[in-house]
């Protein structure tokens, strides 16, 4: 009786969870004070674990918050496609002062970021199999820990572009006025956290400043694309590829190509 309660209880979870999405605006319809004891730490618990918006282009859940002295964007995914394209290919959250619909001289912070050799490794395999198995938690949680010691371990820089003296690639510890933090939660749900100093975008929410911004998730290469295997020479350049179409036909349709949502905020006090 207790194993069959568990089972029903990850069940309604899941249905909720698509139940949320098909209820929320595509496009957060409102601004909104970000949480007293927010914490930049890849998890959403703070946020009372609802998110303002759902959009279907991105196919991810999404909040754009302010405090007095941050912006902050939180994105959350359960689909296993698009967690690969967002640790793969990183978020990017651009802000345009204008209020225009351009990214060219937009000031953008993409999170994660890593060099071709030190990246983090997700075995999506497991990921679906424990997501598959409603009644093991013990299983969910050892998978969860795996992946977030992965990302702890890995997922450690940031980019930057059009921000005036601060550098194109950041630490998440560094000290200019950047944060940003990913992580599974025991449900397998993926979150990334981005804080942005307000006074590196000019902005200032006493004046309650309008802007507008962009979220896109970036395309993948195939390297990292599950069901592709890649060889490359010593110099990276392209020598072979094997593929197992049942798992890349999983991932390559969102995986190939840049996805993205425009919307417009409004500081608040």
């Amino acid at each position: 009786m207790k194993k069959i309660k568990v089972v029903q209880l990850i069940l309604l979870a899941s249905v909720s969870f698509t139940a949320l999405a098909q209820k929320l605006p595509g496009i957060q319809k409102n601004s909104l004070r970000a949480p007293a004891n927010i914490k930049i730490d890849g998890k959403s618990t703070e946020w009372g674990n609802h998110l303002q918006a759902y959009n279907r282009s991105t196919q991810v859940f999404y909040t754009v918050a302010n405090d007095d002295k941050r912006l902050y964007l939180v994105v959350q995914t359960d689909k296993r496609e698009i967690i690969n394209k967002i640790i793969n290919g990183g978020v990017s959250f651009s802000i345009n002062q204008n209020d225009k619909k351009t990214i060219a001289d937009a000031i953008t912070v993409t999170y994660p970021v890593y060099s071709r050799n030190n990246r983090a490794v997700i075995n999506f395999s497991n990921l679906s199999d424990a997501l598959a198995d409603a009644v093991n938690t013990i299983r969910r949680d050892s998978v969860m820990r795996i992946c977030n010691n992965s990302l702890e371990e890995k997922a450690k820089y940031i980019r930057t572009n059009n921000l005036p003296d601060v550098d194109t690639l950041l630490s998440i510890y560094n000290v200019d006025g950047i944060k940003a933090k990913s992580g599974f939660n025991d449900k397998l749900v993926y979150t990334v956290e981005l804080g942005i100093d307000l006074k590196l975008l000019n902005i200032d929410a006493a004046n309650l400043n309008r802007f507008s911004y962009n979220i896109r998730l970036n395309a993948v290469a195939l390297d990292y694309v599950p069901g592709f295997e890649i060889t490359r020479d010593a110099a990276g350049n392209y020598a072979g590829m094997s593929i197992d179409s049942k798992i890349a036909n999983v991932y390559l349709g969102t995986a190939r190509y840049d996805t993205d949502c425009w919307g417009q905020y409004t500081l608040v006090k």
